[in-house]
């Protein structure tokens, strides 16, 4: 299995590379292909079966836009190929039609892969927990962000939302997913606090490996669901 990680040099914020980490330790004859921002990605010519790329400084998102630009198109075909991207944090912001940054007051057009908008304010980070449903499985996660998505995402929401919010304060339905295109804001990483979701994105990638370490992530998962469903845990 090949696994393309993104920008890890700069999208490197909450732990998110450690997502490629758990891939590789889950899959341990996976190949871990690290893109940088200023060269070729490895998806222009080839096709992985895992493209990550995780949460980053917004002049960063403003660069990974201008990088990945230019391969709109090809990120489009490897979608409708099955191909697995994992974008999160702020990361998934970018395959939106436009991020305005209101503290800076500077606008910018996405790669538009989803009818969505983002106001980003650095005045006002916003930090909570998220427990929800996504195509069955129960996924936990942490957020912390300054941005909030605007639109309707009812037909391609990734996570419906037991407690916390969606994509923004008003919304219930988090994140975006596009055949094997699953964006969302959850951090932490995803991967090692979810093995159930962990194995699940292999197999959409064609590998039967399991999550690594599955008997202590799994009991870590479990306290962390009740964790969260307890009524007297605050979420925001």
């Amino acid at each position: 299995m090949k696994i393309e990680h993104l920008y890890g040099e700069v999208a490197n914020f909450y732990g998110d590379p450690q997502n490629a980490v758990y891939l590789s330790q889950c899959d341990p004859d996976s190949e871990i292909i690290h893109t940088r921002l200023d060269s070729v990605p490895y998806f222009a010519s080839e096709r992985p079966d895992i493209i990550l790329i995780g949460s980053m400084s917004e002049a960063m998102q403003r660069l990974a836009i201008k990088s990945l630009m230019p391969y709109k198109e090809r990120i489009i075909e490897l979608i409708d190929d099955g191909v697995v991207f994992l974008a999160t944090g702020n990361a998934y912001e970018i395959f939106t039609e436009r991020i305005e940054y209101v503290t800076e007051k500077i606008t910018v057009d996405g790669l538009g892969l989803f009818p969505l908008t983002v106001k980003t304010d650095l005045f006002a980070r916003y930090n909570g927990m998220v427990i929800g449903e996504a195509d069955g499985m129960t996924i936990t996660g942490f957020r912390s962000q300054f941005s909030f998505v605007y639109g309707d995402n009812s037909d391609f929401a990734f996570i419906k939302v037991e407690r916390g919010i969606g994509i923004n304060k008003q919304s219930k339905l988090e994140g975006v997913r596009r055949k094997n295109f699953i964006g969302t804001h959850l951090i932490g990483p995803i991967l090692p606090l979810n093995p159930e979701f962990c194995e699940y994105v292999l197999r959409l990638a064609g590998s039967s490996a399991c999550a690594a370490h599955k008997e202590a992530a799994m009991a870590a998962y479990d306290r962390r669901v009740a964790e969260f469903r307890d009524p007297k845990v605050k979420f925001d």
